[in-house]
């Protein structure tokens, strides 16, 4: 079984989706302890055992310390990155900067791969790319590593969420020698599920809010892309609220009452569409996207649902709202890690049994 650190581990959805695959999580950091609390909770009661998750700054832990492992996976910090972030400091800002000691624990540790999980704008902006996507992928290449990225949406591989990420994944350059002399291939990214399904789709604009349709017709004329829809993970309310964390902000305002269904062009009271996608989630001060057919927020359960987070996983009952909507919106689609950690364990399984030859 591949060992791994998991650096900034958030509330573990990137780190089940390899675990899922196969890998093992032998220590993990991340600074906030709520996540903690919620990631080594969920591994106790699932996996029963712990995920070894600390609550470490990991700019003040020793590179040394990392115990030996096969692979680090980890997104850092990225609202210094982020479109939203008015301030666009990069990797002069406090958290920006912590890709730098991602860059750290790989040079000391030297771990046979990586996988480096970020925003989108790490590449499309000029000045985040220059300054921080580029560098890093020439240092990793000094560092004798072969590295693989590319920008991935969640939409594409049967996530009903327009949410894109970059991906670094690494193998140190030796593993992949080996693979191509032995006529094995080298490290390839998990193949879409659809072919830029935003543009290639003619989806449902809006409704007015409560109004009714035959839904069985329109599951129909999607046909495979009814996966990408909202409905399709939370349509069936009877089956969600028996699942734990169907709690959510109680509505006070009118505008849960007017807003059309499918209306998210505004930044706040996005209501979504039932037979569409979900913009990014991302939810901040108390800001969640409106449920399709009722009169309030989505609830933390159908949040999780969009992120692809199994039903098994759950938060403690005594965290508050504010704490578990964040861990939702801060972690990367466990399905997309899944398919991610797959595609690596193939490179190591055929390195590791050509080894054995």
């Amino acid at each position: 079984m591949y060992k791994l650190v998991s650096l900034f581990s958030g509330a573990g959805f990137m780190d089940i989706g390899f675990v899922e695959a196969g890998f093992k999580i032998i220590k993990g950091y991340e600074l906030n302890p709520e996540f903690v609390r919620a990631h080594n909770y969920n591994f106790n009661q699932h996996y029963k055992e712990n995920a070894n998750v600390e609550v470490q700054d990991i700019s003040k832990v020793p590179a040394k310390t990392l115990p030996k492992c096969h692979g680090i996976i980890g997104g850092p910090p990225c609202q210094d990155f982020s479109a939203g972030n008015s301030n666009d400091t990069g990797v002069e800002g406090d958290r920006g900067k912590l890709v730098w000691d991602f860059l750290d624990k790989i040079k000391v540790r030297k771990p046979d791969f990586f996988v480096f999980e970020n925003v989108a704008t790490l590449y499309k902006r000029k000045k985040h790319r220059t300054q921080a996507l580029e560098p890093l992928l020439k240092q990793f290449d000094e560092l004798g590593y072969k590295t693989y990225f590319k920008v991935l949406n969640a939409l594409d591989y049967g996530i009903p969420q327009d949410r894109s990420r970059v991906f670094i994944v690494a193998f140190k350059k030796k593993i992949i020698r080996e693979l191509l002399k032995n006529g094995l291939p080298e490290y390839e990214w998990p193949k879409p599920i659809f072919n830029d399904p935003k543009k290639n789709i003619e989806w449902p604009k809006k409704n007015d809010f409560g109004s009714s349709f035959n839904e069985g017709d329109l599951i129909k004329k999607l046909g495979p892309y009814y996966e990408l829809t909202v409905h399709s993970r939370i349509g069936n309310i009877n089956e969600i609220e028996k699942l734990k964390n169907q709690v959510g902000f109680r509505p006070k305002s009118k505008k849960f009452w007017i807003i059309d269904e499918g209306d998210d062009r505004r930044k706040s009271f996005k209501r979504l569409h039932r037979f569409r996608y979900s913009p990014t989630v991302a939810y901040g001060n108390n800001e969640v996207h409106l449920h399709p057919t009722l009169p309030r927020r989505l609830t933390v359960r159908e949040s999780l649902r969009l992120q692809s987070v199994p039903d098994w996983y759950h938060f403690p009952e005594d965290m508050t709202l504010q704490s578990m909507y964040k861990m939702v919106s801060n972690g990367v689609p466990t399905e997309l890690a899944n398919k991610i950690a797959i595609s690596v364990k193939i490179v190591l399984d055929n390195y590791f049994q050509l080894k054995k030859k």
